[in-house]
């Protein structure tokens, strides 16, 4: 038995070291971005897109979802304009104080959670635009005594499809 025992260990050493190097080729390809002070990933078969958007710095999308030349599903970067000098909570609270009042958005949920080690608010909603109907997801945090709201949105029958897309630019986000 002490003889084979040496093989044994071997085999199990060899299966684990091989089992390492096996994959599903599902590898998450992704870009950066960096511009604007900012850094985040985001998918690679999406694209930069066009800012439009009060107060937006980056924007990034799937190219193919455009519809009247912008992509339905897109993250939009925006840099909250803060006058009053408030603080993220406070902020965030003026924002949605009469947000959802006469406006054609609805209120699905909202939220907090920590972000790199800081406080972050969400808010998502749904709106319909010029017959379209989509689903937000607005994730708001503080980096380097700014505040940056990180728009995510899409159709409402591919909102969740697109979770994960979201996920990778909200945790990747960081001043650059």
């Amino acid at each position: 038995m002490n003889k084979i025992l040496p093989f044994i260990l071997f085999a199990i050493f060899m299966v684990v070291l091989v089992s390492g190097c096996v994959n599903d080729g599902k590898t998450n390809q992704t870009n950066n971005f960096t511009k604007s002070g900012i850094f985040f990933q985001y998918p690679s078969s999406w694209g930069v897109a066009k800012v439009n958007s009060t107060g937006g710095i980056a924007a990034v999308g799937d190219p193919t979802t455009i519809v009247n030349e912008k992509p339905t599903t897109s993250v939009i970067i925006q840099k909250y304009n803060n006058t009053n000098h408030y603080n993220l909570q406070t902020a965030y609270e003026q924002n949605y104080l009469k947000f959802f009042n006469n406006t054609g958005k609805t209120k699905v949920s909202v939220g907090n959670f920590t972000l790199n080690n800081a406080q972050a608010y969400e808010t998502v909603y749904t709106s319909s635009e010029s017959g379209l109907k989509k689903k937000y997801r607005a994730v708001w945090l503080q980096e380097g005594g700014n505040i940056y709201v990180i728009l995510g949105s899409a159709k409402v029958e591919d909102y969740d499809g697109q979770n994960a897309n979201f996920d990778l630019v909200i945790n990747t986000f960081r001043l650059s």
